[in-house]
């Protein structure tokens, strides 16, 4: 007899024993297998818990050494006028706004990242569409503004280290960054190089100079190589790729201009290319009419907006064009802050 044959006959005996009057034995047995069972699957339950429990502790524990493994973030270290020079060069010639709304979003250079994908998904949204999608967005304002120029944006997601520099730098040593770009300017349009157009006008106010658009309505971006503007006075900023032309540029006098961008359906939302300018005596950027400080807890020194200008254009010296006056000193973009942050930084910060 085979053991099915077996387990069939010792299941036919239980059940008559069962049926038994006065014999429970069998069924006694039925139970304390049951109840066996029950336990042993409570106890399978229970060691399950106690497995994952343990296991989570663990990768706690795990998470905990490895951050206390990761080294601390880099300190910032101060900029000399040359290595300002080199740095804002690729944005020098840019309108003013657009400067403005270019120095804030470098302070948010993941954002730019995420900001430039999103924008290469939905370019082919109408306009206000896009502007309805950035608004719903919990990017910093002026990264939203950056989608009115596609070519610019990529420009800075492309270029991730020398963007992350340029948001550090501001961030730092904004008074210096200023003056870097003015001075630019200057030796820009000493060679000849920036010129009023059509397309852009150069303003000189005592002394800081101004790129504003003919027709507000309709803003032109510049498209240069800075490396060749400039070639003589510094070398390229290392890794930075100069895109190419975009399709539809305008060649000018001096400088190529990118196709004309309306930015009228940006201008209702608050964030759009008018609503940025550079306070260039005072270092800092100015957001609807007053001083905006970047919000970014990514940058160094985080906090200490300011703290590391160092008046690097004051004086003269190498990257300091001859005859060139800084319009933004040392303090002033500080003593911005603070008026908004609240106490003034610590001199330790300095």
């Amino acid at each position: 007899m085979n053991n099915t044959r077996l387990q069939e006959v010792g299941f036919v005996a239980d059940c008559q024993w069962s049926a038994l009057p006065g014999v429970s034995r069998p069924v006694r047995s039925f139970r304390r297998q049951t109840m066996n069972s029950t336990t042993t699957i409570s106890m399978y339950h229970a060691m399950r818990r106690m497995m994952a429990l343990m296991v989570s502790s663990l990768l706690i524990l795990a998470t905990q050494f490895v951050y206390a493994q990761a080294p601390a973030p880099a300190a910032y270290v101060d900029l000399d006028a040359v290595q300002l020079d080199q740095l804002v060069a690729p944005i020098a010639l840019y309108p003013d706004s657009l400067v403005a709304q270019i120095l804030t979003g470098a302070t948010y250079p993941n954002q730019i990242a995420a900001v430039d994908t999103w924008l290469n998904q939905n370019m082919n949204l109408p306009p206000d569409q896009r502007a309805a999608g950035a608004n719903a967005m919990t990017w910093d304002p002026a990264v939203k503004g950056l989608i009115e120029f596609p070519s610019v944006l990529d420009n800075l997601a492309k270029n991730t280290a020398w963007t992350a520099q340029l948001g550090n730098a501001y961030y730092n040593q904004p008074g210096d960054v200023m003056n870097a770009i003015q001075a630019m300017r200057l030796q820009a349009q000493q060679s000849s190089v920036l010129v009023t157009t059509a397309q852009q006008r150069v303003v000189v106010d005592a002394g800081v100079i101004e790129i504003v658009p003919v027709n507000p309505a309709v803003i032109f971006v510049p498209y240069y190589n800075p490396w060749r503007v400039w070639g003589t006075l510094f070398v390229a900023y290392p890794g930075f790729v100069v895109l190419p032309p975009p399709p539809g540029i305008v060649w000018g006098v001096g400088l190529a201009f990118d196709p004309g961008i309306a930015v009228g359906v940006y201008a209702g939302f608050g964030w759009g290319f008018g609503a940025w300018a550079p306070a260039w005596d005072g270092g800092t950027v100015m957001f609807g009419g007053n001083t905006y400080i970047s919000n970014s807890v990514t940058v160094c020194n985080h906090g200490y907006f300011g703290g590391h200008d160092r008046g690097a254009f004051d004086h003269g010296g190498r990257g300091v064009p001859g005859g060139y006056r800084a319009a933004a000193h040392a303090g002033a973009a500080r003593s911005a802050a603070a008026a908004i942050l609240g106490p003034a930084i610590p001199a330790s910060a300095t």
